[in-house]
C-alpha cells in the first residue's frame, strides 16, 4: 500500500468508534479474534459493517451491530473523503487536460474538448462513459440544456469527417428537431452568469418585419385565441420550424 494510503493508527477503549465515519473504510478486530474490514455505516446509534469480496454476494453483506463488548480495536484504512475520492476517480477516470473554466470562452472551450474527447473514444466504450460523466459535469456547471449538450457531441462526431461548420440537417434526420433534442448554443450558454444565459437573444430586423416569419406567424395564431406552438425548430430558430396548433373542436385535432 502506498504511503499516503497507510491506515490511521487504531484506536481502542470506550470510544474507538470516534475517529469514524460513515462509508470510511474500518478494519475491525473482533474479540474472538477475527478481524473485518468494510465500509463503515450507523443506524439509529447502532454500528455495522458493509463488507464485499469474492466470496461474498454481489450486493455484499451486512455485519452487526456491534457492541463495546464485540469489538476489540478500530482501524480507519481509508477516510470518508478518501473514499468518496476513489469513487469519483473510478466513474470520471482519468481527467481530459485543461484548466479549470472561468470565463465564458474558458466553459465553450472546455466543453469542445471534452466532447472531442468523447467522439475520439469510440473504440473504448468504457473510457467514453467516463469522458461522458466528465463532459455532463463541465455542462451541469453552467446548467447548459440538453439539446445544446447534444449539439455539441455531434458536432464533435461530424468534425472527424469533415471541417465544414455542421448545419441541423447534417447533424440530425431532418433540417428541424425538437430544441430539446438538438439545438446549437448560444455563444451567451456558456457565460457562468446565470443572468446573462437567460437574456433572450433579439431577432434580426428582417425577421421582425416579415410578417410570414416564424415568430410572426405564431404571434397571429396566438392573437387569433389558438394555441399554437412551436414543436421543432431549425437553425437558426427563425428560418424554419413546425408549428402545432390545437384546434378548438370537440376531440383532439391537431394541426
Amino acid at each position: 500500500m502506498d504511503a499516503d494510503l497507510a491506515a490511521a493508527p487504531a484506536t481502542d477503549g470506550p470510544d474507538f468508534w470516534a475517529a469514524c465515519e460513515e462509508r470510511a473504510l474500518v478494519r475491525l478486530t473482533l474479540a474472538d479474534g477475527q478481524v473485518l474490514t468494510g465500509s463503515y455505516t450507523s443506524r439509529v446509534g447502532l454500528r455495522f459493517l458493509h463488507r464485499t469480496g469474492r466470496d461474498l454476494p454481489l450486493i455484499g453483506e451486512i455485519t452487526g451491530p456491534y457492541g463495546p463488548g464485540d469489538v476489540r480495536t478500530v482501524e480507519v484504512v481509508r477516510t470518508r473523503a478518501q473514499v468518496l475520492d476513489d469513487v469519483y476517480v473510478r466513474l470520471h477516470g482519468e481527467r481530459v487536460p485543461g484548466r479549470e473554466p472561468v470565463t465564458r470562452d474558458d466553459h465553450e472551450h472546455r466543453l469542445q474538448a471534452l466532447a472531442r474527447a468523447v467522439a475520439d473514444a469510440e473504440a473504448d466504450w468504457q473510457r467514453q462513459v467516463q469522458l461522458h460523466r466528465q463532459f455532463r459535469e463541465a455542462a451541469d456547471r453552467i446548467g447548459l440544456a440538453a439539446g445544446k449538450r447534444a449539439w455539441l457531441l455531434h458536432a464533435a462526431r461530424w468534425a472527424r469527417r469533415s471541417n465544414a461548420e455542421p448545419t441541423m440537417a447534417d447533424l440530425w434526420v431532418e433540417p428541424v428537431a425538437s430544441p430539446s433534442c438538438l439545438a446549437r448554443p448560444r455563444p451567451q450558454d456558456f457565460d457562468p452568469d446565470p443572468r446573462v444565459r437567460r437574456q433572450r437573444t433579439p431577432l434580426p430586423a428582417e425577421v421582425r418585419a416579415d410578417p410570414f416569419s416564424i415568430p410572426n406567424i405564431l404571434h397571429a395564431l396566438k392573437a387569433a385565441s389558438l394555441k399554437a406552438r412551436i414543436t421543432r425548430s431549425g437553425d437558426p430558430h427563425y428560418e424554419r420550424g413546425h408549428i402545432q396548433i390545437d384546434m378548438p373542436v370537440k376531440g383532439r385535432s391537431r394541426l
